[in-house]
C-alpha cells in the first residue's frame, strides 16, 4: 500500500474519475473507500490517498497527478516507469512557456530576459539537438545551439536592456519604493505575456526560474486559466533551459556590442572606466560602481 496527500482540486478530480467505481461504505475518518478489480483506494477527510500499487490505481493517480508531476520530474526524461512521468504530463498542455533572465548579478553589462513558447514536438526536437541546463555549457556551445534553435524556428520573445536603459528603469523603480526583483518580475510577466497573446490560448502551462515568489506572484494577473510553476533551477526544463540559452546569446552579442562602441574591455576595473560612459556600461547601483558614478 502506498499514499499520497492530494490538494482540494486535486481530490475533485479524484472524485470525477472514480464516480463510476464500486464504493464500499467509509471506516470512520475516512471520506471515500473503493474497491473495484485491482482497484483500492481510501481517501482520509485530512487529504491523504492511500491505495494498491496496481495498473488501475497507478493508471487514475497518473491523470489526477499530472500537473504536479510536471515539476517532480524534469523534462530530459528521468523516472520514466514512475508515475510521474512528465512524458505523459507535458502532453496535456498545447504549450509550455519556459522564462529565464541572465546578467542580474553582473555588474557590468546588460539583463537580458527570455521566455520560449515550445510544444510538445518542439521539447523533443530541443532535446535532440542538445539543449540543456546553460550553467553546464560554455558560450561557445551557447552561439553553437542558439543557432540549431533559430533553425527549429521556436516562438520567443526576449527583453534586452542596455546598461543606460537599465539604470533608468531601476530608478522608475526605486522611486516607487520597489526593488530589483519588482523589476525582474515586470520584465518576465512582460515576455510571458507577449507569447500568450501570439498564441492565443489558455492551454498553456507556464514554468518560471523562480527568484522571488512573493514579488512574481503580484505581476501574474495573466490569466487565472493558465497553469502556472515558479521553481528553483528551471533550467532542468527543457522551455526554461531553452530560454536560457538564448537570454545568454544575446547577453554575450549585447557585450560585444558595448565593448566595441565604447572601446573597453569586460574585464576592466570600475575605477579605470571614464565617468562619461560608466552608466552606459554598468549597473550603477551595484556597490562597488557607486563610489564611481
Amino acid at each position: 500500500m502506498k499514499s499520497v496527500k492530494l490538494s482540494n482540486s486535486e481530490i475533485k478530480s479524484f472524485m470525477e474519475k472514480t464516480s463510476t467505481f464500486h464504493h464500499l461504505n467509509p471506516k470512520q475518518y475516512e471520506s471515500i473507500r473503493i474497491k473495484d478489480g485491482d482497484v483500492f483506494f481510501v481517501l482520509y477527510n485530512s487529504g491523504k490517498l492511500v491505495y494498491n500499487d496496481t495498473r488501475g490505481c497507478l493508471s487514475i493517480l497518473d491523470d489526477i497527478l499530472e500537473k504536479r508531476d510536471y515539476f517532480k520530474e524534469n523534462s530530459f526524461g528521468k523516472n520514466e516507469n514512475s508515475i510521474y512521468n512528465n512524458t505523459i504530463s507535458m502532453k496535456k498542455y498545447q504549450y509550455i512557456i519556459g522564462s529565464d533572465e541572465t546578467g542580474k548579478g553582473e555588474w557590468y553589462g546588460p539583463l537580458v530576459v527570455c521566455a520560449v513558447c515550445t510544444s510538445n514536438d518542439d521539447i523533443l526536437k530541443l532535446k535532440s539537438i542538445g539543449v540543456k541546463d546553460s550553467k553546464k555549457l560554455s558560450t561557445k556551445e551557447i552561439f553553437s545551439l542558439y543557432k540549431k534553435i533559430e533553425k527549429l524556428n521556436i516562438t520567443y520573445e526576449v527583453i534586452v536592456l542596455k546598461p543606460f536603459s537599465y539604470n533608468k528603469l531601476y530608478t522608475k523603480f526605486t522611486n516607487e519604493n520597489k526593488n530589483l526583483n519588482h523589476l525582474l518580475a515586470h520584465l518576465h510577466y512582460k515576455v510571458i505575456n507577449q507569447l500568450l497573446t501570439k498564441i492565443n490560448t489558455t492551454d498553456v502551462l507556464v514554468i518560471i526560474d523562480k527568484f522571488d515568489y512573493k514579488k512574481m506572484n503580484q505581476y501574474l494577473d495573466i490569466n487565472p486559466k493558465i497553469d502556472v510553476i515558479q521553481e528553483t533551477n528551471g533550467e532542468k526544463y527543457i522551455p526554461v533551459a531553452t530560454s536560457s540559452i538564448i537570454a545568454k546569446y544575446y547577453y554575450e552579442k549585447t557585450l560585444k556590442e558595448i565593448e566595441e562602441r565604447y572601446n573597453i574591455n569586460r574585464k576592466i576595473k570600475p575605477k579605470n572606466i571614464e565617468k562619461d560612459i560608466i552608466d552606459k556600461v554598468a549597473k550603477t547601483h551595484f556597490k562597488n560602481i557607486k563610489p564611481y558614478t
